[in-house]
């Protein structure tokens, strides 16, 4: 990407020592030799050298902190040409051709604008989960409040139990108390690991039978992305395979409200077809949504609102998008659906995860040696 767009760069050339770029809608940054130190509030700090994978990746110009550890030279591309080099997207737009079945088409437009008006109730998150959120946002509360608060969900006690005393935690001793699994694992990941349990919830449902089957196959799906997602962030110095795997269930929440909107919509349950349309039409933008109105953080509903963005182009530090655009491929093998989807070499997200040592033998090499691990996890998740 660098040599097709070099041309039109403008080079800057940054002394050692830490800098803090000005973010540029116009403008992206690459780094073409040197190394960087790029750090984002409360994430470790993430290493790039201009020879790895990732740095054909632009630099991120939010808020993340700079530091050129040896000099460096950086290319200041237009973003105009960087789209151009993108080229189109390989997400296949959704909808249907207006073609054959006029009537067909008219259902799907009518029922499709009254969704997006807003006939449709977002899910209110659990209780027990609103309760324990509160808990670990308030500076008053100490680990034994929220230890009790775990304690009223028996599953979720054992969730954290198991966690903290996994082979991912081994060597620290084992954890006999609740109140020591919440000190060790650290608030953040208490969080995660809380709505990752609960929210198995919000996939019960006394829909019709048609509607009932599609949210279990739903969550069945996210489940098996979510597992997937823990054995990839594994891989990738500085993210946290619980929040993973968090990122994992929640990248199709999306579907739930719009599946239960069609319960009012009897022409939709007798056409399937046409309700597959609609999910794919607007569960990115209704997953978001469901995920703001749960106070989720940005980084997780942009996981819902372009979980399906294959060829989204990111930044040289992967995310946890990465991750589940990657586990969703890797979920799909087998499924019949591959002909629908890239391969997971064709993607972005691929060259940035595991540092970029990925190829797509080694990839599936490794999580065919976890799977075990995958289906421990998934059925951890089912219970």
């Amino acid at each position: 990407m660098l040599r097709t767009i070099a041309a039109h760069s403008e080079v800057i050339e940054l002394p050692a020592g830490p800098w803090q770029p000005r973010p540029e809608p116009e403008h992206c940054l690459f780094l073409d030799k040197g190394r960087l130190q790029l750090a984002r509030p409360g994430q470790p700090p993430f290493y790039l050298d201009a020879d790895q994978p990732a740095a054909a990746f632009p630099l991120p110009l939010d808020d993340t902190g700079w530091k050129a550890l040896i000099p460096c030279r950086l290319l200041r591309v237009p973003t105009r040409y960087l789209e151009l080099s993108r080229g189109a997207s390989s997400r296949t737009e959704t909808g249907i051709e207006l073609t054959e079945d006029d009537a067909e088409a008219d259902l799907y437009l009518e029922c499709r604008d009254e969704l997006k008006q807003g006939r449709f109730e977002l899910p209110a998150m659990p209780e027990l989960a609103v309760r324990i959120g509160k808990a670990l946002d308030d500076p008053n509360t100490v680990n034994a409040d929220i230890a009790r608060l775990i304690q009223l969900d028996p599953a979720l006690n054992a969730r954290v139990m198991r966690v903290v005393n996994s082979a991912a935690c081994a060597g620290r001793g084992r954890i006999g108390s609740l109140q020591q699994a919440v000190a060790r694992l650290g608030r953040q990941q208490v969080r995660n690991l809380v709505f990752s349990c609960i929210i198995k919830d919000l996939f019960r449902t006394d829909s019709p039978v048609n509607l009932k089957s599609r949210i279990q196959a739903l969550w069945r799906h996210s489940c098996r992305v979510a597992a997937i997602s823990t054995i990839l962030a594994r891989l990738t110095p500085g993210l946290d395979p619980e929040r993973a795997l968090l990122a994992g269930l929640v990248h199709d929440i999306g579907a739930i409200p719009l599946l239960h909107a069609a319960r009012n919509l009897p022409a939709l349950q007798k056409a399937p077809g046409l309700l597959d349309h609609l999910i794919d039409d607007l569960k990115g933008e209704v997953g978001q949504l469901t995920l703001e109105h749960w106070h989720f953080d940005h980084e997780l509903a942009r996981v819902a609102r372009h979980a399906e963005d294959w060829q989204r182009l990111g930044t040289a530090i992967p995310d946890y998008l990465d991750v589940v655009l990657l586990a969703q491929l890797h979920a799909a093998v087998g499924q019949g659906t591959g002909s629908r989807l890239p391969r997971i070499d064709q993607i972005p997200a691929f060259r940035r995860l595991a540092l970029g040592r990925l190829t797509p033998r080694h990839s599936i090499a490794v999580l065919d040696e976890a799977k075990r691990e995958i289906a421990e996890i998934e059925d951890l998740l089912h219970h």
